[in-house]
């Protein structure tokens, strides 16, 4: 189950009168936007989260996988059954952007940093934003209460219930998600560097930890458990790393940060220090040191 965040302003009304989500293959130009061509990829089960003038206005679930209509044509578009469930408090972006934008990819983020949306159709939203959502949901509509522990039997009105369903489902299929990813990345990555920190050589796992070079947030799901994507390493190396005052080269020499040099000694980190990468991690190093790395 994958998540998105649909920017539809003018369209919301008729797109939900329909119980649709559609975008046309091409535009005007002839090409075809990324955020309009994502709708091919919509499966069913998917949730989606529905952006209208600042505000978070829907939540919907995709009921069946996205089909081509008039495929070839001028008028071609990708179009999804979505069952809607409109809010009855809307969600203003911009006041809460200070929770969410931890939560944004670097690339394809449906919301800038000061919390105005970006232009286009269907933008992805990752796991952690998604939950970030679901705590936003939860506090404005019952605020203190326990939503997500009720049991189906408390819930009486049918709107209610179809409301606290869809945040039950969707957050135990998100930590599913989570927890089963995050478990094969780290069983991926203790074989790959053999159970021990790869600067240091600390073997003692409850001082290890599988960190990506290029984090959930910003990665597809085959990169999120990539062993490439990433390197065992002790807790404070770690943290280092997923901070940026450390990173490698593609041939896994060892960088520092301008900001950490005079404490690098403190950390048994020296220049020119080398870990064991190879080429499969030389895309992700790069990631991380374009991205992430002060330096």
């Amino acid at each position: 189950m994958n998540s998105y965040i649909v920017m539809q302003g003018e369209t919301f009304i008729e797109e939900k009168r329909l119980g649709i989500l559609k975008a046309a293959m091409k535009d005007k130009a002839g090409t075809t936007p990324h955020s309009w061509e994502r709708v091919k990829s919509l499966k069913k089960g998917d949730r989606t989260f529905h952006y209208v003038k600042g505000q978070l206005v829907a939540v919907g679930t995709i009921q069946e996988d996205a089909q081509e209509v008039d495929g070839g044509s001028t008028t071609g578009f990708w179009s999804a059954p979505c069952e809607y469930l409109e809010l009855d408090d809307p969600i203003d972006i911009g006041s809460h952007i200070d929770i969410l934008v931890g939560h944004l990819p670097i690339k394809y983020a449906a919301f800038q940093p000061d919390g105005n949306g970006n232009s286009g159709y269907l933008y992805p939203c990752n796991e952690s934003l998604t939950l970030a959502f679901l705590a936003l949901l939860a506090a404005s509509k019952w605020q203190q209460i326990e939503q997500l522990e009720f049991s189906y039997d408390a819930i009486r009105t049918e709107k209610y219930n179809s409301m606290t369903a869809w945040m039950m489902d969707t957050e135990y299929l998100v930590r599913k998600k989570l927890s089963d990813f995050k478990e094969l990345f780290t069983k991926r990555q203790m074989e790959r560097w053999g159970a021990s920190c790869a600067i240091c050589g600390t073997d003692n796992k409850a001082l290890l930890k599988a960190v990506y070079s290029k984090p959930w947030k910003d990665s597809m799901d085959a990169e999120r458990v990539d062993a490439a994507n990433g390197v065992i390493l002790c807790a404070n190396h770690a943290a280092l790393y997923e901070n940026g005052q450390i990173a490698f080269t593609g041939a896994g020499t060892l960088r520092i940060s301008p900001a950490l040099s005079e404490q690098a000694s403190t950390f048994g980190l020296k220049k020119y220090m080398r870990i064991a990468a190879n080429d499969e991690n030389v895309e992700y190093f790069r990631w991380h040191r374009n991205n992430l790395f002060n330096g």
